[in-house]
């Protein structure tokens, strides 16, 4: 039996509900509260608060007859959690969270007080805004850096066979990617060859569109030039020798072992393993962001500048649909500074 209440089950108040906070703006108004969210954010939440019903629907039926708002009391919360005691804490944030979120923006003029302080005490018990929870995992750029360039050159001309060198080329290729070019997850493993990322005579250009950013804004970068022949190694040899084992054809960048496209949650698992086996240290493509904002923002107030357009956040100059083009290509090239200067600092320190 399913855990969630289909929508097309939810009550018609609720289906109103979603269906005006999802529309889109029209010449005559702005749309709905959050029409600005993407499919991928749309449905954990739609999902989630239909778990909030269907748990409803079993327990209480005749609250489903209620209007959203008034069902949600601050007990039923309560009881709601202790139905979900056996999941995670993580799991129990995330459920109520997106629903409060739903509720809120339905109903901004409602006292939600006591639910918000619902939310932080879960924040609080899932780890969430715990500064401790990344303590020892967040390193500096530069040591991530060095670590892929040393696996996929050192360790693989060390390896003890021709496959063991493809996946160490390929592995340190990743780290080292990630090291300078800190993108999300899901963009990274979307990486194609001859769309998002383009290999020119001139150099190589990253280029994501606006369904691959958390921003919605398109973005586009340049592979700084000292990963740039480790990129083309891994494009042009290691890569079709990965897939010519189980005769593979595609156009994804990131393969694993198999040569088949890398999935979304196992491309997370082998970067922590990875950075594991390298560093002692489990360094998750997430973090390989705040190492970035990090090292930048510790080395200078001027290059903590370049923190928005190095993770493509969104700022009041890029909120227009538009590639940020110079800016991105100038804040690449700056990360790659702030990292030969802490090199450099580095070598003259130990002379």
């Amino acid at each position: 039996m399913s855990l969630i209440l289909p929508f097309a089950q939810w009550p018609e108040a609720d289906r109103q509900m979603w269906t005006d906070l999802m529309a889109l703006s029209g010449p005559l108004d702005s749309g709905g509260q959050l029409a600005h969210l993407r499919e991928t954010s749309r449905t954990p939440l739609q999902n989630h608060y239909g778990r909030w019903l269907k748990w409803l629907a079993v327990s209480d039926p005749a609250s489903l007859d209620e209007m959203p708002v008034r069902r949600a009391s601050i007990d039923r919360w309560r009881s709601w959690l202790k139905a979900l005691s056996h999941t995670r804490p993580m799991t129990q944030w995330s459920f109520v969270h997106d629903t409060v979120r739903l509720l809120r923006a339905a109903h901004p003029n409602a006292n939600w007080r006591d639910h918000k302080q619902l939310v932080k005490h879960l924040r609080r018990q899932a780890g969430q805004g715990d500064r401790t929870r990344k303590a020892g995992r967040v390193l500096g750029s530069h040591v991530l850096l060095q670590a892929g360039l040393r696996h996929a050159i050192d360790g693989a001309e060390d390896a003890p066979t021709e496959i063991d060198a493809l996946k160490r080329q390929r592995d340190g290729t990743m780290v080292a990617f990630l090291a300078l070019m800190p993108i999300r997850r899901r963009a990274v493993v979307s990486l194609t060859i001859g769309t998002s990322i383009l290999f020119g005579a001139d150099g190589i250009e990253i280029v994501l569109s606006e369904d691959l950013t958390k921003t919605g804004v398109p973005w586009e970068a340049q592979v700084p030039q000292e990963i740039e022949p480790l990129m083309r190694r891994y494009a042009d040899d290691t890569r079709p020798r990965l897939m010519a084992a189980r005769k593979e054809t595609h156009d994804w960048l990131w393969v694993n072992d198999r040569g088949a496209p890398y999935h979304l949650n196992y491309f997370g698992n082998r970067i922590g393993r990875i950075t594991q086996d390298l560093l002692g240290v489990r360094v998750t493509p997430h973090l390989f962001r705040d190492a970035a904002a990090t090292t930048l923002s510790r080395h200078s107030p001027d290059a903590a500048k370049l923190i928005p357009p190095v993770l493509s956040h969104s700022s009041n100059l890029t909120s227009q649909k538009h590639y940020i083009h110079a800016g991105s290509i100038e804040a690449g090239r700056g990360l790659m500074d702030v990292i030969n200067q802490l090199k450099t600092s580095k070598a003259e320190f130990n002379q």
